[in-house]
């Protein structure tokens, strides 16, 4: 897997890791741990991210993307980041514009949510190959 799809996407990019990895020397191993600490945390941060998003809670939301965005751009899941990225875009607008805030969430930052679900997978069969690379 080269951690892009049809559409080329990039869901990994391994620089990061390689950059993570001489950062970490001489740990390098430790790098590893990181990705796999990433890995498990992950589906807790989406889930997290959801709820509040969901629920119009624009505290956690915000609290939860930027977990989301900042932890992937570490290990280099670059599509999941940038998806975080746009999601952070919206409820920063949301923020700062309170009368443009429906009941529920908007259609884009649901959207955004199943999307960034969907490609979980590829990002995490990146990870784990530029990992044990």
């Amino acid at each position: 897997m080269d951690g892009q799809d049809g559409v080329s996407r990039t869901y990994v990019d391994p620089s990061v890791l390689q950059t993570l990895r001489c950062e970490l020397e001489p740990d390098a191993e430790y790098c590893t741990v990181f990705v796999n600490s990433y890995i498990q945390q992950l589906p807790r941060r989406l889930d997290r991210l959801r709820l509040a998003v969901e629920t119009m809670d624009m505290d956690a939301a915000m609290d939860a993307v930027l977990s989301v965005k900042t932890s992937s751009m570490m290990v280099g899941a670059a599509y999941l980041s940038t998806l975080a990225d746009e999601l952070e875009t919206i409820l920063r607008h949301l923020e700062t514009h309170p009368e443009s805030q429906a009941e529920r969430p908007h259609r884009h930052q649901l959207a955004l949510l199943e999307s960034m679900d969907a490609c979980t997978d590829q990002t995490v069969a990146g990870l784990s190959a530029a990992a044990a690379a």
